[in-house]
């Protein structure tokens, strides 16, 4: 099922490595709080970009679990390090994305869920926990996500969703309303049909302040084993979806 290998294409989090390997590899200088610079760290992921340098991850503990998260950072404008510590673990950290004054540090909890931490670019302060995780970075700081889904369910329809950091305000952008139980599953109201959906990785669209996917659409019944057979020809559409407006529409055709 496409939606499902989502997760599974992203960079995978680095699992071996310590603090100041990662440094000296980037000629960085060590933070002078720094006490786990040798220790082995897992499950990490960094980004390094022309605003700076950041690193979230683990120490490799005997148990072989996950404990607290660590994030550091590296301000190339101040030459000032920040850091940052969370009792609780998002997972793996996959992929760490900036944009405007806030990191989003993607997750795992399965292949098709996640958690998203956003956090502020300059104090590393939690502004937030999304569920889902991100498909595109909007010039106004707005970014557009996709919400978690059950690994095992029968079927898995795809839903995305609009953050805006500066009122932090989520809001579900496509399917608009009824979604039925999105997070274990979509069924049509008052019939047997479930809804296999997949989207494409959203793009601008062609007129400011639109974006545009495709979205494939199958409907689905659930055998006597509870395993989900097609139950109608597959359905593609592109969709445009308004964001200038409030709240954002969607369209397909």
């Amino acid at each position: 099922m496409p939606v499902l290998m989502t997760l599974m294409l992203l960079v995978t989090a680095q699992t071996a490595g310590s603090l100041g390997r990662e440094l000296l590899a980037r000629n960085l200088p060590a933070p002078r709080d720094a006490q786990d610079l040798e220790l082995p760290i897992t499950s990490y992921s960094v980004l390094d970009d022309d605003r700076g340098f950041v690193i979230a991850y683990y120490l490799a503990d005997a148990d072989n679990s996950l404990h607290e998260l660590r994030v550091r950072s590296f301000d190339q404008a101040t030459r000032a390090w920040r850091s940052a510590t969370f009792s609780e673990p998002i997972g793996s950290v996959l992929t760490i994305g900036r944009n405007g004054a806030y990191l989003y540090l993607t997750g795992h909890s399965s292949p098709s869920a996640t958690p998203l931490l956003v956090l502020d670019a300059h104090s590393l302060a939690r502004k937030r926990e999304l569920d889902g995780w991100p498909v595109l970075m909007l010039d106004d700081g707005r970014v557009v996500f996709s919400r978690s889904m059950i690994h095992f369910a029968p079927t898995h329809a795809e839903v995305l969703a609009l953050y805006d950091p500066r009122i932090d305000r989520e809001e579900t952008l496509y399917p608009g309303p009824p979604v039925q139980n999105h997070r274990g599953g979509e069924r049509i109201a008052g019939t047997d049909f479930w809804i296999e959906r997949s989207l494409s990785k959203p793009r601008n669209g062609k007129r400011p302040g639109t974006i545009e996917f495709t979205a494939i659409v199958q409907r689905m019944r659930l055998n006597s084993h509870q395993i989900a057979e097609p139950a109608a020809q597959e359905e593609r559409y592109a969709v445009t979806c308004d964001l200038a407006v409030s709240p954002p529409s969607c369209k397909r055709r």
